[in-house]
């Protein structure tokens, strides 16, 4: 939804998670990269602090991603079934990144972990069990540190996180230049 005038104002919900977005132009979409199939991307929501872009041939295909007050990039990616077909994480990420490096002018200060389920998880929980690796040893082998590190930005920062090793509920980190 994009050039849209609320009645009560320029901001309203958007999409399946309701976020509350800012009225404002659509950021243009570059096409897939090449082979990738099935991947038909559509943002949904876009403004200074919010980036929402979604697979229209995938639902469960999306970024969604928002600029902390810190300046830290927090997002969650996803891309089930993992059949490999769909827009690729790491292009969805870029998206992202140069949505609001490029479009919006922001500096990202880090990349925020935020981890409660998903590959990230499972990546620190297999290589914590048994006190194999330290919390922060094994952050540096999830997709989320690849990208980070792709960026300059490998300096660990612990946040908080529940459980312990190999039963982690939630992990928080940011990774910072």
């Amino acid at each position: 939804m994009y050039n849209t005038r609320v009645a009560s104002g320029d901001c309203y919900l958007v999409g399946e998670f309701g976020l509350l977005v800012q009225n404002m132009s659509a950021p243009s979409v570059p096409s897939p990269p090449a082979g990738v199939v099935d991947c038909h991307p559509v943002v949904q929501a876009a403004s200074a602090t919010i980036y929402y872009l979604q697979n229209r041939k995938k639902r469960r295909n999306f970024i969604m991603a928002d600029l902390t007050g810190m300046g830290y990039l927090h997002f969650y990616v996803e891309n089930l079934p993992k059949d490999k077909t769909g827009c690729p994480g790491w292009w969805l990420f870029q998206l992202a990144w140069d949505y609001f490096v490029q479009d919006q002018r922001a500096t990202i200060t880090g990349v925020r972990g935020d981890w409660t389920s998903g590959d990230n998880l499972d990546t620190v929980n297999r290589l914590t069990a048994g006190n194999k690796m330290s919390l922060e040893e094994a952050s540096r082998h999830t997709w989320t540190y690849q990208q980070a590190k792709n960026k300059g930005f490998t300096r660990y920062q612990y946040i908080d996180a529940l459980g312990g090793p190999g039963q982690y509920t939630s992990v928080d980190v940011v990774f910072l230049p």
